[in-house]
């Protein structure tokens, strides 16, 4: 294949359709069908701004630049915009396909052009970014991070950008930015600017500006695990890392307002509610890269903070085994506690730790652990157990005092009193009278006083009782074979046998109520379970039809406002799904 010499050196953060506009102009080309064939051995294809395609012949073709189309691919392209939020094997083909002389599809495979983020169609430049280019190399050109979507502001010198109006060439052509500003002319990219908007529009540029710059090199795709910690320390996470997503979505739109996100185009509300609880969940479909910088800027502060932080998982007691805190155990201290309970404290929204040895010791104590030390504290002792108990036993019968036990096994005298004093109560039960009348009177008898009662342990009931309730809840959510279930105190009591303890002793199992609350569905929030299951079901029924979708989801009539956008939703009108002939499909979230 001949090449050519003349395509120019590219500038930091030019697009390449700059560096190719650059080299028509210079070349004075009399049509640019003429320079795309020089450049990419080919007149049949579209001059594109942000996914180019056939940079391995230009690459090859190329007798200065010497860049790879690697190179190319991660420094003057948009792949680093958009790669990062894509699952691996879609980056993998992104790529490929970019460095092929096959790029029809492209932008249907990434899902920009289902995607309600507007993409850029226009050229924008910073005018005062132009005066420095010519300052410094002669002559102006495009700046990658002026085109990204989402950018309306220079992330260097803090102004609107402008964008070009004339001479603009058609999609088939190749518009060069002059050297003077005589030569063309341009407005602002808002018209009618809100100042209040130039500090959020700021700070988005310079994420962008920074993700541009890394994005070839990092994988964003499932950022759940890398968000759990900062909706902790705002309160918007449940003790079992669930979501409270309304409250996360009205702290959102405060943050931002509806007004900038309806101009970015990244509304939470009405048929484009649902994209911030996707991002905040297991990675099933991506989430356009503009919303992700947005939600994430809105955790952390910045993208740069982010990148920081990334890696710090949600464990607000750190990572396990955990110390026995039994001092009256020969293993005190050794971690031998494998997992923790976690809830949450109804005072002050703080997560609390529950421990429990197998030795029967049981403490907890508010989170998060802020230093190794506090591993080693407690701030609550629920169960002491036979191992302690035996203990306190044998320092009894030994004549040790009360302060000098409660020393050695880390209570208060109090506790130690408590303890050794507490005597078998007197238990009542009733027996049944059976009378000649067929009634049947209920007459309180004493049991045998010299024999001991049995003392219900409420707190180690408790403790049992959460396990099996989250279990089952657990699996409630988890079982994709059948429809779904509604989570409520009826169907978990049923599902573990203990309905009637749970109906009236909710005040004895205040750790059970707690758990089981953070799983508790509303009509609402099942209905929405049960419709997101059914779309599962009906996968190769795409477009789903409204009236199907309410039929097989079992949706009655009268169901709420939420309910009705979600079955819009899914039967088409917010969902774009892309199928393509390998299998694979890319979904940006409108």
């Amino acid at each position: 294949m001949s090449g050519f010499g003349g395509l120019p050196l590219p500038y930091p953060d030019e697009l390449l359709y700059g560096v190719i506009s650059r080299y028509h102009l210079r070349m004075n080309n009399p049509s640019p069908k003429w320079t795309l064939r020089e450049v990419l051995g080919t007149e049949n294809v579209i001059p594109t701004l942000d996914l180019p395609s056939h940079l391995d012949s230009l690459s090859q073709r190329s007798q200065i630049t010497k860049l790879s189309s690697d190179e190319w691919i991660d420094e003057h392209t948009f792949y680093s915009y958009y790669a990062p939020f894509l699952p691996a094997e879609r980056r993998i083909r992104l790529r490929q396909m970019m460095k092929s002389d096959n790029g029809s599809g492209i932008h249907l495979m990434v899902g920009i052009t289902a995607s309600s983020v507007d993409r850029n169609c226009d050229l924008r430049l910073c005018c005062l970014c132009f005066d420095e280019d010519i300052m410094k190399y002669g002559e102006p050109y495009w700046h990658r991070t002026h085109q990204a979507a989402g950018v309306m502001v220079c992330p260097k010198h803090n102004i609107l950008l402008h964008r070009i109006t004339h001479p603009v060439s058609d999609r088939h052509g190749l518009t060069e930015l002059p050297i003077s500003r005589n030569l063309f002319q341009s407005e602002p990219v808002l018209l009618n600017f809100q100042e209040r908007f130039l500090l959020r529009l700021q700070e988005i540029a310079q994420d962008v500006q920074l993700l541009l710059s890394n994005g070839s090199s990092i994988e964003l795709y499932n950022l759940r695990e890398a968000l759990l910690h900062k909706l902790s320390e705002r309160g918007w996470l449940t003790p079992n890392n669930r979501i409270r997503q309304r409250e996360l979505e009205e702290q959102f739109i405060t943050y931002y307002s509806k007004e900038l996100l309806e101009l970015l185009g990244c509304m939470t509300y009405g048929d484009h509610h649902y994209w911030l609880a996707v991002a905040t969940r297991k990675a099933r479909r991506a989430i356009h890269p503009l919303r992700q910088l947005l939600l994430i800027r809105f955790l952390f502060g910045s993208f740069k903070r982010f990148m920081e932080q990334r890696t710090i998982g949600y464990s607000p007691f750190g990572n396990g085994p955990w110390p026995c805190l039994n001092k009256a155990a020969d293993h005190y201290k050794e971690q031998l506690i494998k997992d923790v309970r976690i809830t949450r404290c109804s005072d002050t929204g703080r997560p609390v730790g529950t421990f429990a040895c197998s030795c029967g010791f049981i403490y907890s104590r508010r989170g998060p652990d802020q230093k190794l030390e506090d591993r080693y504290r407690i701030g609550r002792i629920k169960a002491f157990g036979l191992v302690w108990k035996n203990q306190l036993a044998f320092y009894m019968k030994n004549g040790l005092s009360y302060r000098s036990a409660a020393k050695k096994l880390g209570v208060d005298t109090n506790t130690v009193i408590k303890y050794t004093r507490n005597e078998p109560a007197l238990d009542i039960v009733c027996h049944e009278v059976n009378l000649p009348s067929s009634l049947t009177v209920k007459e309180k008898v004493p049991r045998n006083i010299n024999a001991p009662s049995v003392r219900v342990d409420w707190e180690k009931r408790d403790l049992e009782f959460s396990w099996e309730v989250q279990e089952a809840c657990k699996k409630l959510l988890d079982n994709q074979h059948s429809k779904p279930i509604r989570i409520t105190i009826g169907s978990i009591g049923k599902r573990i046998g203990k309905l009637s303890l749970l109906e009236k002793h909710k005040d004895k199992l205040p750790v059970t109520m707690a758990i089981l609350s953070n799983y508790l569905e509303t009509v609402d929030h099942f209905q929405l379970r049960r419709i997101q299951w059914t779309v599962e079901q009906m996968h190769e029924e795409f477009p789903i039809k409204r009236w199907k979708l309410i039929r097989k989801a079992g949706i009655r009539p009268g169901y709420s406002n939420i309910v009705s956008e979600a079955l819009d939703y899914y039967s088409g009108s917010g969902l774009h799904t892309l199928n393509f002939a390998d299998g694979g499909t890319t979904q940006w979230l409108q």
